[in-house]
């Protein structure tokens, strides 16, 4: 495959991604998302003394089940990994629970009510608002790097942050300093992946 057609599909996804969320910001009522004005900013010198990782750290250390800290993890060794940019910065762990709580704020004050809505306020439309909001804390804390956040597809075999088991569905994975963590956007709470109950029917991450 050529480099422009690469970067066609790129842009193509990136097209689906923010058409994704600008359609979940629609389809919420009576909201203005004021909160966007306090969203957290990163402390700049602290952050930059953190990690950077390329594919080339992902794939070594996914293709061999190797976690944070070289715990070992079951994600399957050929998950399908697409990286939409070529390097990202590891989150502060405090910074991710600082994050975390304004991101619930944000949720509980523009009533947007999580589980059993319709396919325009679903799994992958809270991952990806998740991801979205968290890339614009960077850009606000004037921080060049996308932070090491992601989307994860994966067969919910297993009941896991209050969402019930069924087909396919969508979470996030953080890359802190701290640990790695799959984080459940539609009710907040987050599990280090290498104790996340379904780590072993993850398909793809996007990031």
């Amino acid at each position: 495959m050529s480099l422009k057609q690469k970067i066609c599909w790129t842009c193509i996804l990136w097209a689906c991604l923010i058409l994704a969320v600008i359609g979940f910001l629609a389809s919420c009522y009576d909201t203005k998302f004021n909160e966007i004005e306090k969203i957290p900013k990163v402390e700049k010198q602290e952050y930059l003394s953190y990690s950077l990782w390329r594919r080339e750290d992902f794939g070594k250390r996914f293709s061999r089940q190797i976690g944070h800290n070289s715990v070992q993890i079951k994600v399957p060794k050929d998950v399908k990994f697409l990286l939409l940019d070529y390097q990202y910065r590891t989150v502060d762990y405090f910074f991710f629970r600082k994050f975390n709580s304004w991101f619930e704020g944000v949720k509980f004050g523009n009533g947007i009510m999580p589980i059993n809505q319709k396919e325009n306020l679903d799994c992958d439309n809270f991952a990806l608002l998740y991801k979205s909001l968290f890339s614009i804390a960077n850009y606000k804390s004037n921080i060049e790097h996308e932070p090491a956040v992601g989307l994860v597809l994966v067969e919910q075999r297993n009941p896991f942050g209050g969402i019930p088991s069924g087909f396919l569905h969508m979470v996030n994975i953080v890359f802190c300093n701290k640990n790695w963590y799959i984080f459940e956007p539609q009710t907040g709470e987050f599990i280090e992946l290498n104790k996340y109950p379904n780590q072993e029917y993850i398909i793809n991450i996007i990031i």
